[in-house]
């Protein structure tokens, strides 16, 4: 069974909604500005979404957990390939998959080939009455269906670095959009509370627009937790406004060295031996 990669599309907050950068391009954006990039390998973390579906009455049809390891396990010049290891629990009934490798560019999406990459004039983006001066670029890939477009702001003198994406898929004639996405930082240094400690942390708006609804997630990040993400609360509605579903991820543990025990999900002993781990909180999944 192959089941979704939520806590990696999640807590890279850049979302991964479009495609990534190839190796001739990877410099413009360099692996301190990569939610993965700026830790060694062996750094890691884990993180549960629960998501409830919605009936018509706006009353919960079926809940699912899934917990998510993820491991840094190598930086090249072009990005970053992260060890995604996903146990999801539905309707009582517990699956694992087998361990998926992703690669990454240093924006946050996936490696693909065939993009072309042009700089744009830099800009500026405001947050919190701030004015933040940016480097832009704009990703631009064609499949045999669609058209993909990514513009995106990053500043490498402010964290999180990138403070703004927007994404658009047409389809292979560009007459028709498929979906929308934008993501933005809102909110900067705000303290949040990361397991034991409070951490200066982001806020992020993103909004995914498709042919059957809108998807709205609020997530903090933080630059000192691998992946970025503390936590989110998403939402998504139907062309009629009403909530079909919705999820909440928190972070479980993390360490920015490997631990040689961690060996994996559910059910093994010395998975989480750091001090950078939840305190006296039970577990998604029982060891």
């Amino acid at each position: 069974m192959r089941l979704p990669l939520d806590g990696i599309l999640i807590s890279s907050l850049a979302l991964a909604l479009c495609a990534g950068l190839t190796s001739a391009h990877a410099q413009e954006i360099s692996a301190k500005e990569h939610a993965w990039g700026r830790f060694q390998p062996g750094a890691w973390k884990v993180v549960a979404v629960v998501t409830e579906t919605l009936d018509e009455n706006g009353l919960v049809a079926s809940t699912s957990v899934t917990e998510t390891t993820t491991t840094l396990k190598e930086i090249s010049e072009d990005g970053v390939t992260l060890e995604v290891k996903v146990a999801v629990e539905v309707a009582g009934k517990l699956f694992e998959a087998e361990p998926q490798m992703v690669k990454q560019g240093f924006h946050g999406g996936l490696l693909t080939s065939g993009l072309n990459v042009t700089p744009l004039e830099d800009s500026e983006i405001v947050v919190e009455d701030r004015t933040i001066p940016c480097k832009v670029l704009q990703l631009g890939f064609s499949g045999p269906t669609s058209k993909t477009t990514t513009t995106v702001y990053y500043s490498a003198a402010t964290a999180p670095y990138v403070l703004r994406r927007d994404c658009v898929t047409t389809d292979a004639e560009g007459e028709n959009t498929l979906s929308e996405s934008s993501i933005n930082v809102v909110t900067l240094d705000m303290p949040c509370k990361v397991l034991a400690e409070i951490k200066p942390a982001a806020l992020v708006k993103s909004t995914h627009k498709h042919a059957k609804g809108i998807i709205t997630t609020w997530a903090y990040t933080s630059t000192d937790v691998p992946g970025g993400v503390i936590s989110h609360s998403s939402k998504e509605v139907d062309p009629n406004g009403r909530v079909v579903r919705r999820s909440t991820l928190r972070l479980v543990g993390y360490d920015l060295e490997p631990d040689t025990e961690r060996v994996g999900l559910l059910g093994r002993k010395g998975v989480f031996r750091t001090r950078k781990t939840t305190d006296n909180t039970p577990r998604l999944f029982p060891r």
